[in-house]
């Protein structure tokens, strides 16, 4: 065989090596962009979800700071006297010690 029919032999089969290459390449690629494409949307549904959690932690703390006061206030105390008076304690005491 002469060297001009080895040379095309070559170059049919590079082109369709490279066009087979090309076409699986593209196939990955496809499913790769519809992966990414659920994973945006699982974590926007997350985003979403931190959001409403984080009002209801507010909520509950709100709620449970409310609740706490009105049950100290049943005894006649409320949170803040309570701390102030620890506190004026403890600065009479460091002032003791000096």
């Amino acid at each position: 065989m002469n060297e001009i029919l080895h040379a095309n032999i070559f170059f049919v089969i590079a082109s369709v090596a490279t066009v087979l290459f090309c076409v699986f390449v593209c196939f990955i690629l496809y499913h790769a962009y519809k992966i990414v494409r659920s994973l945006r949307r699982i974590v926007e549904r997350i985003e979403e979800g931190s959001e409403v959690i984080a009002d209801d932690v507010a909520f509950v703390r709100n709620f449970m700071r409310g609740g706490v006061a009105r049950i100290l206030g049943l005894f006649g105390a409320s949170p803040r006297a309570r701390s102030r008076k620890g506190k004026a304690a403890e600065s009479v005491d460091t002032q003791d010690d000096e």
